[in-house]
């Protein structure tokens, strides 16, 4: 059947079935044959695949191999061979959040939060640290509701300050997501110093960052980062002659 239809429809079953070596090699976490196939067989690298339940184990997406690399955790040698092989995956957005490969990085916390590969990724593509999804979240909103680790926000917030104005569908910013995860107050501090009339700024529920920080009460700063926005809300509040306004565009912000 395949022969009659031609290549056309011999790509179109891997897309659905995701036959190609280098994604069962990927599922089976075999990095260093991971890495051999994409130097010998790099056009599989390029090859879409339909995963069932890719995101929360309902989602189907069609993905690269490089997104689904990233998240199952793959050592940041795994990541560059993969981007050596098809550098436009970098550029590529999965089918069903149109996430691009960071952003996927970024979501996935704990020890599948490789500091490494989102070190490689905003390298290789800064302008992704900019870019949202579906939902409106740029790689920062992911990184602060999955642990937000210190390091990875500062290179974020180093490769674009402007993410701490992006605002998702619901209108939460980064700083929102930190603080109703009860992430650390260094990270706070620095979303809040990079954009100060966050602290005014509320969420299309009408949550402010202070309000946010009771949604989550484990944080081991939660007195320290209360105080510091209660103390920048005034301040804010008594320096302002209008009420603080989101950016009239959130898609500006390098």
């Amino acid at each position: 059947m395949l022969e009659a239809f031609g290549k056309h429809a011999e790509h179109k079953l891997q897309k659905v079935t995701g036959t190609a070596r280098i994604n069962k090699l990927i599922q089976e976490e075999e990095w260093d044959l991971v890495i051999q196939q994409a130097k010998s067989h790099p056009g599989e690298v390029r090859s879409w695949s339909c995963r069932p339940g890719f995101f929360e184990g309902v989602k189907d997406s069609d993905v690269l191999p490089i997104h689904e690399a990233v998240s199952m955790g793959a050592p940041v040698n795994v990541v560059k061979a993969l981007v050596e092989a098809f550098p436009q995956g970098l550029t590529e957005r999965e089918s069903a959040y149109r996430r691009l490969p960071i952003h996927i990085a970024c979501r996935h916390g704990g020890d599948k939060m490789d500091k490494e590969v989102v070190k490689y990724l905003i390298g290789a593509y800064p302008l992704g640290v900019a870019t949202d999804d579906i939902l409106g979240r740029v790689p920062l909103h992911y990184t602060c509701s999955n642990g937000a680790e210190e390091e990875i926000v500062d290179m974020l917030m180093t490769s674009c300050a402007g993410a701490t104005r992006a605002y998702d569908r619901r209108g939460w910013l980064p700083i929102h997501v930190a603080c109703s995860v009860g992430a650390s107050y260094h990270v706070v501090k620095v979303m809040l110093d990079a954009f100060p009339a966050s602290v005014a700024l509320t969420t299309n529920k009408g949550s402010t960052p202070r309000r946010c920080c009771d949604m989550t009460r484990n944080s081991r700063d939660y007195d320290r980062i209360c105080e510091m926005l209660e103390k920048a809300r005034d301040e804010w509040d008594a320096d302002q002659p209008v009420p603080a306004k989101r950016p009239s565009s959130v898609r500006l912000l390098v």
